[in-house]
């Protein structure tokens, strides 16, 4: 009895460690890159204990990391969260496949330079009418993964340029160093969206009248889009890029451009009768009707960062 028992559990911590949870990787016509990755833990989703699977899909100019759960998880959209050492506690909505067990990251290209400086990844899902289901991913190796699949990172060649470019591959110092401001920037740029997402003056990306910026605050293809608050009919309004702030008022065609390497001071000014405005090295800026203190203030640290960001670049 004594024995079979003994054999039973080698056997069960046995197969605990052959598991397999290195990168599994295919190429398709050398030009279509899939990595995955089985979670390093279990969890019971709907009748099994179950492995989750990390996956990054490079295709040309395609860049996808999809979550999948294992079994059915969630319909429609589902609330995600994830945390990171160097980043904390982050969540927001991510698409569903149709069968219920694969979540689409929203914004990959973020999401892959967060975990190029980190070891670890730990995501759940707070399914509607189930338990909430957590995985945890090693990720201590996707630096040296992605460097020895460099080629094939067409779409994220940009995004990687410079710690990718050495002869050998960057660690996650180096990667962290390069991407750390890179990262505060975006996840502001998305905390910002969340607080203002119900609020119908704002637009983030992309914008169905896109046309329409780019002729009237003079726009050209370099100048990335982060959002645009929308002042009268789309024809007045504060729109910010990634280099500055672009302003058009009433009786005036031409926007005031303030970039944001030569802003050395920004305030918030205002009430809620009159309107909350922000102030530029001590100039009016613009007025954000139909907004709240708290969603102003937010805009105000957006633009501080940005003013640190420059500094320290």
């Amino acid at each position: 009895m004594y024995n079979i028992f003994f054999i039973a559990f080698f056997v069960f911590i046995e197969s605990l460690f052959s598991i397999d949870i290195g990168w599994k990787k295919n190429v398709i016509d050398n030009k279509i890159l899939t990595l995955k990755k089985n979670s390093s833990n279990e969890e019971r989703v709907i009748s099994a204990r179950v492995r989750g699977e990390l996956t990054i899909f490079i295709n040309g100019d395609e860049l996808s990391l999809i979550i999948n759960w294992g079994e059915f998880a969630n319909t429609s959209n589902a609330n995600i969260y994830y945390n990171l050492d160097n980043y904390g506690f982050y969540e927001s909505n991510w698409p569903m496949s149709k069968d219920g067990k694969n979540s689409y990251c929203p914004n990959p290209e973020l999401l892959l330079k967060e975990i190029l400086t980190e070891d670890t990844l730990i995501i759940g899902l707070r399914p509607k009418n189930n338990n909430e289901i957590r995985y945890i991913f090693d990720i201590s190796d996707i630096n040296e993964i992605i460097y020895d699949n460099i080629e094939f990172s067409n779409s994220i060649s940009s995004l990687l340029n410079s710690p990718f470019n050495f002869q050998k591959f960057p660690d996650k110092n180096s990667s962290s160093l390069f991407y750390n401001d890179q990262i505060k920037l975006e996840r502001d740029t998305r905390m910002l969206q969340d607080n203002l997402k119900h609020n119908d003056r704002y637009f983030f990306n992309p914008f169905w009248f896109m046309e329409s910026l780019s002729k009237n605050y003079q726009l050209e293809v370099s100048d990335g889009i982060l959002f645009f608050f929308n002042r009268w009919l789309k024809k007045t309004g504060t729109l910010f890029t990634e280099k500055d702030i672009r302003v058009v008022k009433f009786l005036n065609r031409n926007p005031v451009i303030i970039p944001y390497d030569t802003i050395y001071d920004v305030n918030l000014k205002g009430n809620s009768i009159i309107g909350y405005r922000i102030n530029i090295n001590n100039k009016y800026l613009t007025t954000f009707t139909s907004s709240n203190k708290n969603q102003v203030q937010n805009i105000v640290l957006f633009l501080k960062n940005r003013i640190k960001f420059n500094f320290n670049s």
